[in-house]
């Protein structure tokens, strides 16, 4: 009986209580912990490989099967080393694609991280070319050294201009249109956006309207949002960037923030835009915060199918 009493004794049951609550507070820091580790440490350096078909009813016959390797926003900088792009291009080059586009964002803080940045890049392998263009981030810092080093390093840049390449009869247009400096975000309406990239949308129109016609037309162009307002235009697909996925990606909730003015459509994957659809890579790098959760860094592979 008395050591039943014992049991019951209330400062018996405190310390008891102070022990389970403890042990709890510890396991929680724990995993608290290993959720900070993983999120800075794991997840942003395991490169995910997603390979993606795209049917393209106006591509030509001969263009069928064209593979067409994506990579987007390195940013070289404090947070993302040259290293990680190295490790991206090798991944990149075991998928053996035809061609490469590079999406923007090259580097973060400083134009002079192209140096590295281009050196890596320098070792991808594609026998129709590796081809660029600038983001944002890269328009922020030094366009024209970023454009310049990347060039001595075999990537072809189209600061707004088209390029042709030839197979049989027909041909594909590459159409590279450079950031303009202005993003999108939750609480950046499209009209607003729209009138901040009112130059970049008018030669995108000119040069997708230039284009001759003979086979299908592909945009290279930073930030998806931009594909909202090409409407009527003849377009057959679009490769973008910019929104990172979202970087934190909550279970049934999904990015909570996105720098996009039109939700999350474009955080991510294959999605249907006014014109055409647009392909949007979550990218390799990140920004700050530095952490990723849910949302790995991709190398993309898409296969272009005649429709």
């Amino acid at each position: 009986m008395q050591d039943r009493e014992r049991a019951w004794d209330p400062l018996v049951s405190r310390r008891s209580f102070l022990k389970l609550g403890l042990g709890m507070l510890g396991g929680g820091a724990a995993a608290l912990a290993a959720g900070a580790f993983y999120s800075t440490s794991v997840e942003p350096d395991w490169i995910q490989v997603v390979r993606q078909n795209v049917v393209l009813p106006r591509l030509p016959g001969e263009w069928d099967g064209l593979t067409i390797g994506l990579l987007s926003d390195l940013h070289v900088g404090a947070v993302v080393s040259a290293s990680h792009v190295a490790k991206a291009v090798a991944l990149m080059n075991a998928l053996t694609p035809d061609l490469v586009a590079v999406v923007g964002d090259f580097v973060t803080g400083a134009g002079g991280y192209a140096i590295a940045c281009s050196r890596e890049l320098g070792a991808l392998e594609a026998p129709m070319g590796v081809f660029g263009v600038l983001g944002n981030h890269d328009v922020w810092t030094d366009p024209r050294l970023i454009a310049d080093m990347l060039t001595r390093n075999g990537v072809q840049v189209l600061r707004d201009e088209v390029i042709y390449l030839e197979r049989g009869e027909s041909s594909l247009a590459l159409v590279g249109v450079e950031d303009a400096g202005q993003s999108g975000a939750p609480g950046v309406s499209p009209e607003v956006l729209a009138v901040r990239w009112r130059g970049k949308l008018s030669a995108a129109r000119g040069l997708l309207r230039s284009v001759d016609g003979s086979g299908a037309t592909v945009l290279l162009v930073h930030n998806p949002d931009v594909n909202e307002f090409l409407e009527d235009e003849p377009l057959d697909l679009a490769l973008c960037g910019h929104t990172h996925g979202g970087q934190i990606v909550l279970p049934g909730i999904g990015p909570p923030l996105l720098p996009s003015s039109f939700g999350k459509k474009y955080a991510g994957g294959l999605v249907q835009a006014p014109s055409s659809p647009v392909y949007v890579t979550r990218g390799i790098g990140m920004t700050r915060p530095a952490v990723r959760l849910n949302c790995r860094p991709e190398v993309t592979l898409l296969t272009l199918r005649a429709g």
